[in-house]
């Protein structure tokens, strides 16, 4: 899906935006890994939860 999103993204506005929208998605990645190792989320499990808050594929990564 977010594949789909930035292909969308750069095929009418061009890099600079892809860039842009592909940045916010690791920022929030980013800002979501760091909130659940905060609250004691370790390795995997933390990476996964993080997934699923940025991209909301639950039904995809979780059983």
């Amino acid at each position: 899906m977010t594949i789909i999103a930035l292909t969308g993204v750069a095929s009418f506005s061009g890099a600079r935006w892809t860039l842009i929208v592909a940045g916010g998605f690791n920022a929030w990645f980013i800002l979501a890994l760091t909130v659940i190792r905060i609250r004691d989320g370790r390795g995997r499990e933390a990476v996964r939860r993080a997934y699923v808050a940025t991209f909301g594929w639950g039904a995809y990564v979780t059983p």
